[in-house]
Order: structure tokens, then C-alpha cells, then sequence
């Protein structure tokens, strides 16, 4: 007897964890600035007349556009490793789906464009792509496209080496 009244605290204490837990997912909210990191000693690089900061691992880079001026732009790859040193998570693409489905505004949004595999930046002023934490394969992860800060935009999978935005969930 002793034992079963042990293993049923043992399940309400699971019960308990599990109902925090899904609580928690259901109050998921995005932080209000897209991720950044300290930028101090990058490379200034100039690609079709515009001026970037670019990371010694030339995997994140910054703009210096008077429109964008700060945002980053981090392939699949440095944003996990990134997020990961700040103790920060990125939504899984269910997540980020989930979010912007139900309204989120993305506060504070700006439209910084994108970086492609062959290093041309794209759409400034007119576009954001954020990565969700979510692979696809082992070249390329699940992103939300989004032309206007209140439009939920296109899903797909790129390559993990585009360079997008992030928005991490709130702790």
C-alpha cells in the first residue's frame, strides 16, 4: 500500500510539472526587438554601395542604412550558436506560426531585407525574414517572410545560409 501511495504522489508531482508546462506554451510571446550582439571590432564592408558590419566568422552582419541601422542578420547556424551564448530561444516554426496567426504585431518592427547564400542583400525598407529554430534538413530550416510589420507573409525552408532576422520568445 505504502508503494502505490508513492508512486500516485509520483504521478501528481508529473501531472503538476506537465500542467505548468503547458501553461507556459500557451502564453508564449515574442520579445519586442529582434536579437542582437555586440558588433564593437567588426569588418566594414561595402556590397553594392551600402556599408555592413561584418562578424569575424563572416556569418552575422549588421546594417548601417539610416532606415535599418543596427539590425543583424545571422545565417541558421550563428543564430542557434548566438541565441544559445545569450540564453535566449528562438521559436520552433509551430511556435512562430502560432504567434503571428494570432495577432502579434511584431512591435517595433523594422524591414531590414536579407542576405542570400551569395552574399547580396535584398528587399531594405521592404521586407523581414526571421528564422524559426526549426530544421527541414540539414541544408535548411523553416522561415516566416513578412513585407509589412503586420502581415504573417510566406513560410518556407531556405538554406541555412541566407542571412535572416530573429525574434526570440520573451523569458
Amino acid at each position: 500500500m505504502n508503494e502505490l501511495k508513492k508512486m500516485k504522489d509520483l504521478f501528481d508531482d508529473f501531472i503538476k510539472e506537465a500542467d505548468k508546462f503547458i501553461d507556459k506554451q500557451k502564453h508564449l510571446e515574442l520579445e519586442e526587438e529582434n536579437f542582437k550582439i555586440n558588433s564593437d571590432g567588426w569588418k566594414k564592408i561595402t556590397i553594392d554601395n551600402e556599408e555592413y558590419l561584418e562578424n569575424p566568422e563572416k556569418d552575422v552582419w549588421e546594417l548601417l542604412s539610416e532606415e535599418c541601422r543596427g539590425e543583424q542578420l545571422f545565417t541558421y547556424d550563428a543564430a542557434m550558436r548566438e541565441t544559445k551564448k545569450a540564453g535566449k530561444l528562438i521559436p520552433t516554426d509551430e511556435q512562430l506560426s502560432e504567434l503571428l496567426k494570432e495577432g502579434e504585431d511584431l512591435k517595433n518592427a523594422k524591414l531590414p531585407g536579407y542576405r542570400n547564400t551569395g552574399g547580396a542583400f535584398y528587399g531594405l525598407g521592404s521586407h523581414l525574414s526571421l528564422w524559426s529554430s526549426t530544421e527541414s534538413s540539414s541544408t535548411s530550416a523553416w522561415r516566416r517572410s513578412i513585407t509589412s510589420p503586420y502581415s504573417t507573409g510566406l513560410r518556407n525552408a531556405l538554406n541555412k545560409g541566407n542571412g535572416f532576422s530573429i525574434r526570440c520568445l520573451k523569458n
